[in-house]
């Protein structure tokens, strides 16, 4: 009687990589899978682009702030950020998070429609933090700055990048 081996397992599916994740962290030590799954989630690139672009979006503001500040009402200052922002954090979601590839000009635009629901908010919250609580302006900025990607989140994940891969 000759002895079978028994029959060898598929391996499993190699994990899809996103572009932007460097294959040398798989070889880190611990951390490298779970880092690789966790930067596979677009959730978690979200939360990431959102740190970011909060950073981008505060720089943007405070910087204009300090600038013009007693020239220009905060408000107009919160408008021009919100648009350097959104031109700057544009191809961070479209590649960083939805990879969503290259929707042209009215992707864009969806894009900058969801970030005036932000813009929205900040026009409407920024009065009530500084002129009804007296807070600074650079803090309430700060403070609102932390909702938009929570205002923005399902807009973009449906609407604005709607085509592109979860």
């Amino acid at each position: 009687m000759t002895q079978t081996s028994p029959p060898m397992e598929a391996a499993p599916p190699a994990q899809e990589r996103h572009p932007w994740i460097p294959a040398w962290l798989d070889d880190v030590p611990g951390v490298g899978r779970l880092a690789v799954t966790l930067l596979n989630d677009s959730r978690v690139r979200y939360l990431l682009a959102g740190g970011i672009t909060a950073v981008i979006s505060y720089a943007y503001f405070s910087v204009l702030f300090l600038l013009v500040g007693h020239h220009v009402h905060y408000l107009v200052t919160l408008t021009i950020a919100n648009f350097l922002t959104t031109v700057t954090a544009y191809p961070i979601y479209q590649h960083g998070v939805y990879q969503a590839g290259q929707g042209g000009f009215a992707q864009f635009l969806r894009f900058y429609a969801t970030c005036l629901w932000a813009l929205v908010f900040g026009l409407v919250t920024m009065p009530l933090l500084v002129e009804l609580v007296s807070m600074p302006v650079l803090v309430a900025q700060a403070i609102v700055i932390v909702v938009f990607p929570l205002i923005n989140y399902p807009l973009q994940r449906r609407w604005a990048f709607g085509g592109g891969r979860r």
